[in-house]
């Protein structure tokens, strides 16, 4: 199965990684569920302060349009002096290896 990801890496200028969590556990996380084509979202902590974003997407256009909605949302929630988006990265993901899990 072929689906595409995002992956968004952001430094956190101003705050903390779980206040960025949560901001984006009430904020964008429901954006993501109610769109078309979304499989998969979560966020990975960096050891040098960065934070990675990686979602999945059926489609890429799909993930084209939510990597748009995304920096748009960093703006419209006034986190733009506090998180930089360094880098938005798109591509196909192949799937080699996966086990069943429950959805969060």
């Amino acid at each position: 199965m072929i689906n595409y990801v995002i992956i968004g890496i952001y430094k956190i200028r101003q705050g903390s990684y779980e206040k960025f969590v949560e901001q984006s556990r009430q904020r964008l996380t429901p954006f993501h569920r109610e769109s078309p084509g979304f499989v998969f979202y979560s966020l990975t902590e960096l050891d040098d302060g960065r934070v990675v974003s990686t979602s999945i997407w059926e489609k890429r256009e799909q993930a084209e349009a939510a990597a748009s909605m995304s920096a748009e949302w960093i703006r419209s929630v006034n986190l733009a002096d506090s998180v930089v988006l360094e880098e938005n990265l798109i591509g196909e993901m192949t799937t080699l290896a996966a086990i069943a899990r429950r959805a969060v």
